[in-house]
């Protein structure tokens, strides 16, 4: 009589390996945690620098940041990139500038990465 051990540890290999993809990705709930830090990073960072290069007399009494737009992908689509954000910041008191930034979020590294940012005037802030 065989011994079921090698028919057993196949078993368990196998659901093992099927397990392996799912436990690696982030849950969503996370990704979208990891985007709120990043974006209140990124607020402080701009607020430190006008204050810096100026004055406080020029920044926002509450500087604030809207999320345009956050898609997740999934699938083949989500293996590098598997969510994207773009986002309007709100900073400066007198001047209706306001900054666009958009990130997408490293599947692999676990990390939203900025890769383009620009200046824009605005009539009214939301």
């Amino acid at each position: 009589m065989r011994s079921l051990y090698p028919k057993l540890f196949l078993l368990l290999s196998v659901f093992i390996l099927a397990l392996l993809p799912t436990s690696c990705a982030d849950p969503a709930f996370r990704v979208h945690e990891r985007l709120e830090k990043t974006l209140q990073q990124d607020l402080e960072n701009m607020v430190a620098q006008i204050i810096k290069g100026s004055s406080k007399e020029n920044v926002l009494d509450t500087p604030y940041f809207v999320i345009k737009d956050l898609r997740e992908f999934h699938g083949d689509t989500a293996k590098i990139y598997s969510a994207y954000a773009e986002v309007d910041f709100y900073y400066l008191k007198d001047i209706k500038i306001a900054e666009k930034r958009k990130f997408r979020y490293d599947a692999n590294r676990h990390y939203w990465d900025r890769y383009f940012k620009e200046l824009f005037y605005y009539s009214t802030a939301p």
